[in-house]
């Protein structure tokens, strides 16, 4: 049985690299990635496309994984602390806990991240209420304005 926990990390790698190759490998083509408390995004290329954005805001993303559980029936849980240093300089440390699905080819089915949207929006200084219930990319595009 392969183990459970690789794609998950990958996802991780992926993320502090800024490898967008490495991420999508780690995904089934339906795969759906909830970053609760925004709307999902349905499929591997809806998220890629989120993903580079997301990625291109950020000169590095230093993830400290903290906790890593494999529960054994296809569901790996990650408690981490997602570090990124966005192009401006600004640095945010975003406590978050992840579920992952990983199907029997050993692809992540679900990814859902919870976190507190109010902390990351404070962290680099956009409105506190930005992006609930909006697509990730909605709010990468609109770039809200910095608050004094």
């Amino acid at each position: 049985m392969a183990d459970k926990t690789i794609p998950v990390l990958n996802i991780f790698e992926a993320w502090k690299r800024k490898d967008i190759g490495l991420l999508m490998d780690q995904l089934s083509d339906d795969a759906v990635f909830e970053n609760v408390p925004m709307a999902p995004i349905i499929g591997k290329e809806a998220i890629g496309q989120t993903c580079s954005a997301f990625m291109a805001l950020y000169a590095s993303a230093p993830w400290k994984v903290l906790n890593l559980a494999d529960t054994g029936t296809g569901t790996v849980f990650s408690e981490r602390l997602d570090i990124f240093v966005l192009n401006d300089g600004t640095t945010a440390q975003i406590p978050a806990m992840g579920s992952f699905k990983v199907n029997e080819e050993n692809l992540v089915t679900r990814w859902r991240d919870y976190f507190d949207l109010t902390d990351w929006n404070l962290q680099v200084g956009i409105d506190r209420n930005a992006g609930r219930g909006a697509g990730v990319l909605e709010i990468i595009v609109a770039e809200p304005a910095r608050t004094p």
